[in-house]
């Protein structure tokens, strides 16, 4: 009984020092990049993932401030002597279809012949300076301090459609005169010239055979 309990103490006593080792070999990584990064510069502690992480967050953010709020300023075309139509009118109609199209913006008059178009997404600025720009009573618009003449488009569809149209009467001016010109040489195309001295031969033949023809008859 006691070589028992004197055993049981010796692996106590054993066995207590390597458990105290082993805490000792815990390893504190924190502490370890802690002092690691001690006196390091931040953009050296930088990787390539925070540097991209970074790009992205930058790009966004200038996205985000692009598709922001837009404002258009318009101004109309002036009528003369001629009656206008009222430009509450013209901003209620143009609203209107632009919320069909599924785009919403606020109109609203700031001067005698000029509209001031205001968006709350940026997103949609080409879709509204597109309408814009197809209106028949604007004469110009500004956006993001660039102004632009409207009826840009049909401009140059109307010079695309003249040029068109000049090419045309050329083609047809060359179709008429083509076959003046190639009528005097071209009346047979399929006609074969044959040589003097060949119709000399084939005659000169003919004539042979009418010759010998009594003399075998005899």
């Amino acid at each position: 009984m006691q070589r028992s309990l004197l055993l049981l103490l010796c692996l106590l006593l054993a066995v207590v020092p390597c458990l105290e080792c082993g805490r000792a070999k815990t390893i504190d990584y924190d502490a370890l990049d802690k002092a690691w990064e001690a006196g390091d510069a931040e953009e050296e502690l930088r990787t390539e993932g925070d540097e991209h992480y970074k790009q992205l967050q930058d790009k966004n953010e200038q996205e985000a401030k692009a598709l922001g709020p837009q404002m258009i300023f318009v101004t109309m075309k002036e009528k003369g002597g001629r009656r206008r139509e009222p430009l509450p009118d013209v901003a209620s109609r143009w609203k209107e279809m632009l919320w069909n199209g599924g785009v919403d913006v606020n109109i609203y008059e700031v001067a005698d012949a000029k509209l001031l178009v205001g968006l709350q997404k940026g997103i949609f600025v080409e879709d509204v300076m597109r309408f814009i720009d197809d209106q028949h009573d604007v004469q110009e618009y500004e956006w993001n301090g660039k102004t632009y003449p409207a009826g840009r488009k049909s401009k140059k569809h109307g010079h695309h459609k003249r040029h068109k149209k000049g090419t045309n009467k050329r083609q047809r001016k060359i179709t008429a005169n083509g076959p003046d010109k190639d009528s005097k040489h071209n009346k047979h195309p399929h006609a074969k010239r044959q040589h003097p001295r060949l119709q000399t031969q084939i005659t000169d033949t003919t004539k042979s055979k009418d010759m010998r023809a009594p003399s075998d008859e005899l």
